[in-house]
């Protein structure tokens, strides 16, 4: 059991694993971008949580595929396919029960074939979606979601995905618990280099860079520039306190009109400290018809990419998130989740709202994580065990 001081409070941790569900689902998974590293880790972490699930991992790349299968087990094969080829897209998905969709970056991806596809298969969904557009663009297919009487959950990895179950459950014993009215939520995630994700990290971070920052201050919605409003942010043992920047997160929104949080908010920040003057040079300088062209940034994320993976080496690759809440009453509520390599971490993440899915807790209709219709209030406990595994630090307040 371990413990750690926040702010004057002393929380304890008990990360530990629920196997009384798992071990009896026998269900078919199709991982697209199941070659990519959030994709292969997720493949990974449901081999070990579920060893009984067939595992198909969807990918371009076969050599890489043949290694993961190899890895993998008697349970697993590989498909190759290509999520932007629709015919092959609908017979990868004949027999599926649970589609993963882990082949971002989201930003670039206008139309959620994927989702659109699993609708029309009904077969149900989850993605790793971390992009505010593309969710909402997700979120619109809910009608059609519940018409075809399929589950899917959009943004359900590590951060967004656990941090947003972790919000809903602070939430929720604030009001329901203590009785108090919560006031402000606040997201604040550190990643040493890339986490182990390589490019997709910096890819994605740099997407970013030409959309404002949505905040919400009050209930009014406040847009301010990428990567500005730095805060000095302790995330505990292990990590300490690090810089974080303001960056426009679906998080954010989500949890401002489905928790109903008047002031809410989203900051990022990664080691080396280089990192972030870079970020904030290319905020600050670069024309956004620049960051706009989704071939520019590619091609600078390429062009850098032996250096992401040598300072991946010396900086390390952890994870770590917390989760504020503040009350009118004065209490607050704090949310810790430290582990050593986000890579790693958003493996079991995507692979613990996969389970929800295969167990029930999701309703038909695209849905947040935060939503209870998404993953059932009485789920999100088990879901975030899951989740934990590897973790230096979870603890919940």
């Amino acid at each position: 059991m371990q413990s750690i001081t926040l702010h004057n409070h002393t929380i304890m941790s008990t990360p530990t694993i629920s196997k009384e569900k798992t071990s009896k689902l026998v269900s078919r998974i199709l991982i697209l971008g199941g070659t990519g590293r959030v994709g292969s880790s997720t493949a990974t972490a449901l081999s070990h949580l579920c060893p009984g699930l067939q595992l198909q991992i969807g990918g371009r790349n076969r050599k890489q595929g043949a290694a993961l299968v190899s890895s993998l087990g008697e349970n697993s094969e590989f498909v190759e396919l290509d999520i932007y080829n629709q015919r092959m897209l609908k017979e990868a998905l004949e027999g599926v029960d649970v589609v993963v969709h882990a082949a971002g970056p989201f930003k670039v991806q206008d139309k959620c074939a994927v989702l659109k596809a699993a609708i029309s298969s009904k077969t149900a969904y989850v993605d790793v979606c971390d992009n505010t557009d593309y969710a909402l663009r997700a979120k619109g297919l809910h009608e059609k979601a519940i018409a075809a009487g399929i589950p899917a959950i959009t943004t359900a990895g590590i951060c967004p995905g656990v941090s947003n179950v972790m919000a809903a459950k602070l939430v929720d014993a604030a009001r329901n618990r203590d009785g108090a009215t919560p006031e402000s939520l606040r997201f604040s995630y550190y990643v040493a280099g890339s986490g182990g994700v390589g490019p997709t990290m910096l890819l994605s971070c740099m997407y970013l860079l030409d959309e404002e920052a949505i905040a919400y201050d009050k209930g009014k919605e406040v847009k301010m520039k990428p990567y500005s409003g730095v805060l000095n942010i302790d995330f505990g043992e292990g990590i300490g306190k690090k810089d974080a920047y303001l960056l426009n997160l679906p998080e954010v929104r989500s949890a401002h009109q489905i928790l109903k949080i008047p002031t809410v908010s989203a900051r990022f920040g990664s080691d080396p400290f280089f990192w972030n003057w870079a970020m904030q040079a290319s905020a600050r300088f670069l024309p956004k018809e620049f960051l706009r062209d989704k071939n520019k940034v590619f091609g600078i994320v390429q062009s850098i990419d032996p250096l992401v993976r040598i300072v991946d080496e010396i900086s390390g690759q952890s994870l770590s998130m917390r989760v504020d809440l503040n009350c009118t009453d004065g209490k607050k509520k704090v949310g810790l989740f430290t582990h050593k390599r986000l890579s790693v971490s958003a493996g079991y993440a995507a692979a613990a709202f996969v389970l929800a899915v295969l167990e029930g807790s999701t309703q038909p209709g695209v849905w947040f994580p935060e939503e209870p219709e998404g993953i059932a209030v009485d789920a999100r406990k088990v879901l975030l065990e899951r989740a934990a595994q590897g973790t230096s630090n979870f603890v919940m307040q």
